[in-house]
């Protein structure tokens, strides 16, 4: 008896298609990918029951005749790749009919297509891996693709996709990814009669971003163009006073194609924590160009991951470029020779500036021209010693370490005390944050917000998914004390908002709201009074970072103590809502033992 065989054909393009096609949304992309490969100027894209039940991608591109429209659902057909180079240097966004056979293999598949204006068509069926069927049909110039009841025929793949809500949800996210990339199209998603998108071609990355993030909805949206090593990074990003709780709103295209890279990431983070000086995170769009030869698209089955010959080159390019522009080159002063020229020397006393440090001082606006003797202090700084030292909050203070004894801010984000273990350093920000979250969520599982009617109801224009959400989150708004009605498409209005929170943070405290419930929906697996929970601990989250104390801000040496006394009253005083530690302990050995004075 032998124990090899080979498999059918049709059990094999399930399988292939299982490194393909993982969900509806994973469909929509290879569909209107080849259809912008095709030449599109306007793709359509309908879906019901979450794009399970039925999905159709329309487009008015090129068109294929009958004996290509035969040849597009045979395995391993093309239109992209010719020879084994050509897998080097691809130019598209896929090999043109690749997918169709795999998705043809776990779900009944139509496909309507038309070279040219005659109206005379070709309609391609294939249902669950049987053999096509071919017939005249009318049909405009362009391609039509329906497909039908996605793995209806192998419910092991079926039963683990999610509910129709997140599939449709990830539909959404799949087509504002596509329409980032290619402004000059025109692109529209619907849901049964509800529009979820509607983006008309728009004439740069820069407008489309502006479009898709929400008209009047992002402030100010900053060009991107940084070229180095050989390489160009183009795009928008979001300017400092308009940042998200999440990094949702980040979009990266490698030579034109949407993909995921570590070292991008990791740059363009660092870039934001340096520009910004918190732990916001700006919205952005990025296209990185480079040579075919120094990136390699085929990493990943879904081609969703590049690897870059020169990953450093890559991260500095990202980095420096991304960097630049949030702070609109402001980032780099220049000094004047002299001040270069003349050699540091240790001054004569501690409170006397030395020359040099004096002109440079004075060269980056900071020192303010008084005279050396330490009366004068760098403008937009101050000297907090005095007043800490005198002020009450010297004394002994409660706090979850213990009692401590207040000595100042560092940096104006960290409390610093001293305590009997040792040093410790508190984050202001965190702090309040997890002092604000618990009362917050008290007060939602006692008796909801306070919510109040804004005199002045303020119209915003949301992001897709965040449209997505607000058409299903009625019961959260509700319980968080908002009220929330659609206009129009994506032109929601607001006409009330929790109680305390201040008329011009009502936007940004929402959509903070939308994008951690999106974070929370993505996480999944929670059902029931588990689900109801989760989302109250996520509204008060939200609720909590947007009011909470920031970083960068002086904390007079009451407010101080008092953050620490309402600190220690927590249930859980050590970790912010997200996981972040409050408190840092140096102990008093490990001081001694850096100074040298023990051999502990």
């Amino acid at each position: 008896m032998t124990r090899i065989a080979v498999l059918p054909d049709v059990l094999v393009d399930q399988i292939a298609a299982g490194e393909v096609v993982e969900r509806p949304a994973s469909v929509v992309k290879e569909l209107v990918e080849n259809a912008l490969d095709a030449g599109a100027t306007r793709v359509d894209v309908e879906i019901e029951g979450g794009g399970i039940v039925r999905l159709s991608v329309s487009d008015d591109g090129c068109g294929m005749d009958p004996g290509d429209a035969r040849l597009a659902l045979g395995r391993h057909a093309t239109s992209k790749v010719r020879t084994a180079e050509d897998l080097g240097r691809i130019g598209s966004l896929g090999f043109r009919g690749e997918a169709l056979p795999s998705i043809a293999s776990v779900a009944r598949l139509v496909l309507m297509t038309s070279p040219d204006g005659s109206g005379l068509g070709t309609e391609v069926v294939a249902d669950r891996g049987a053999e096509p069927s071919v017939r005249p049909v009318r049909q405009t110039k362009g391609t039509r693709v329906v497909v039908e009841d996605l793995f209806g025929n192998v419910p092991a793949r079926r039963k683990f996709l999610k509910s129709q809500d997140a599939e449709q949800r990830a539909i959404v996210k799949t087509l504002t990814t596509l329409a980032l990339s290619r402004p000059e199209v025109a692109f529209t998603l619907r849901a049964g009669e509800r529009e979820l998108l509607a983006l008309p071609s728009a004439p740069s990355a820069l407008d489309r971003f502006v479009e898709v993030m929400g008209r009047g909805s992002l402030p100010v949206a900053l060009p991107v163009s940084f070229a180095y090593a050989g390489m160009q990074l183009t795009g928008a990003v979001s300017s400092p006073e308009a940042t998200f709780a999440s990094r949702t709103f980040q979009w990266l295209y490698v030579n034109g194609r949407g993909a995921r890279d570590a070292s991008v990431a990791h740059a363009a983070r660092l870039a934001a924590e340096e520009a910004l000086l918190g732990e916001r995170h700006p919205a952005w769009v990025l296209f990185v160009t480079c040579p075919p030869e120094k990136v390699d698209p085929n990493v990943h089955p879904q081609k969703t991951e590049v690897r870059f010959l020169e990953p450093s080159s890559v991260h500095s390019l990202v980095h420096r470029g991304l960097r630049l522009a949030l702070t609109e080159g402001k980032s780099a002063t220049a000094l004047p020779a002299s001040v270069l020229s003349e050699p540091f020397a240790r001054p004569a006393s501690w409170g006397e500036a030395p020359s040099a440090a004096t002109a440079l001082a004075e060269s980056l606006g900071l020192w303010d021209g008084g005279a050396a003797t330490g009366a004068s202090a760098p403008l937009g700084t101050h000297s907090t010693h005095a007043s800490w030292e005198a002020a009450p909050a010297a004394a002994a203070v409660a706090s979850p370490a213990g009692t401590l004894r207040l000595l100042g801010q560092y940096r104006e984000s960290y409390l610093v005390a001293e305590g009997a273990e040792g040093l410790v350093l508190v984050d202001q920000h965190v702090a309040h944050e997890r002092v604000r979250f618990e009362r917050i969520r008290d007060r939602l599982e006692e008796q909801g917000l306070a919510s109040q009617a804004l005199l002045d109801p303020v119209t915003f224009e949301a992001a897709p998914e965040e449209a997505d959400a607000l058409s299903r989150a009625d019961a959260v708004l509700s319980a968080a004390g908002f009220s929330v009605s659609e206009l129009a498409g994506r032109l929601f209005v607001v006409s009330a908002a929790p109680a305390d929170c201040a008329a011009e943070k009502v936007v940004p405290v929402l959509r903070d709201l939308l994008g951690r419930l999106s974070d929370a929906a993505e996480a999944g697996g929670s059902r029931g009074a588990e689900s109801v929970s989760r989302m109250k601990d996520v509204l008060a989250a939200s609720l909590a970072c947007r009011g909470a104390i920031t970083v960068n801000r002086r904390l007079a040496p009451e407010e101080a103590a008092r953050l620490l006394v309402d600190l220690s009253a927590c249930r859980d005083p050590w970790t912010c809502p997200h996981g972040r530690p409050i408190l840092l302990t140096l102990a008093h050995a490990e001081v001694l033992k850096r100074f040298g004075r023990s051999s502990g």
